[in-house]
This record gives structure tokens, C-alpha cells and sequence, in this order.
């Protein structure tokens, strides 16, 4: 009978060490399931934030090029005044010449006239 009792309570002593041990690896095995499920996550927002950073840059390119593109056309607009302003110069200038020109042509009229009148109180 003792041996009998002490075969039962070592087959119940394996029994719960065999239990206790499946338990204890279902533990750690759910334990790592756990710890790779929190990595990958980590992982993915970390590729969420580069792309975001990367969109961001892409935003401010964007911008950039667009004042460049402002600065661009105000530059032209520039240019074109001041050809306008030279071509008015220009004018300007040539219509001065056309005055002082009327003013010799009146004052060679003139002289002429002056010749006339002397020449015709000489006759």
C-alpha cells in the first residue's frame, strides 16, 4: 500500500510539473508574441513619421518653388518697365531734337526774312 501511495504521488508530482512547465512556456511564448506584435507597431510608426516628414519637405519644395516663380515674373515686370522708360527716353529725346531743330529752321527763317526786309530797303 505505501508503495502504491508513493508511485500515485510521484506520478501527480510529474503530472504537475509537466502542467506548471506548459504553463510557464505558454507564458513566455505569449509573452514574445506580445513583445514582436509591440515592435512591429513601433516599426510601422516610425515608417508613418518618415513618411510625414517626407511629405512635409515636399510641401515646403513646393512653396519655395513657387516664390521663385513669383520672384521670377516680378523680375520680368521689372525689365519691362524699364524698357518702357528708355523707349520714352528715347521719344523724349527725339522729340527735343525735332524742337531744336524747328527753332533753327524759325531762326534761319528769320535771318532770311531780316536779309529780305534789309535787302529790300537797300533797292
Amino acid at each position: 500500500i505505501i508503495i502504491v501511495i508513493v508511485i500515485i504521488v510521484m506520478i501527480i508530482n510529474s503530472i504537475v510539473k509537466i502542467i506548471i512547465v506548459m504553463i510557464f512556456n505558454s507564458i513566455v511564448k505569449i509573452i514574445i508574441s506580445i513583445v514582436m506584435i509591440i515592435d512591429s507597431i513601433v516599426k510601422i510608426v516610425i515608417i508613418i513619421m518618415i513618411i510625414n516628414s517626407i511629405v512635409k519637405i515636399i510641401k515646403i519644395i513646393k512653396i519655395i518653388n513657387s516664390i521663385v516663380m513669383i520672384i521670377n515674373i516680378i523680375n520680368s515686370i521689372v525689365m519691362i518697365i524699364i524698357v518702357i522708360v528708355i523707349i520714352v527716353m528715347i521719344i523724349n529725346s527725339i522729340v527735343k531734337i525735332v524742337i531744336v531743330i524747328v527753332i533753327i529752321v524759325m531762326i534761319i527763317n528769320s535771318i532770311i526774312m531780316i536779309i529780305n526786309i534789309i535787302n529790300s530797303i537797300v533797292m
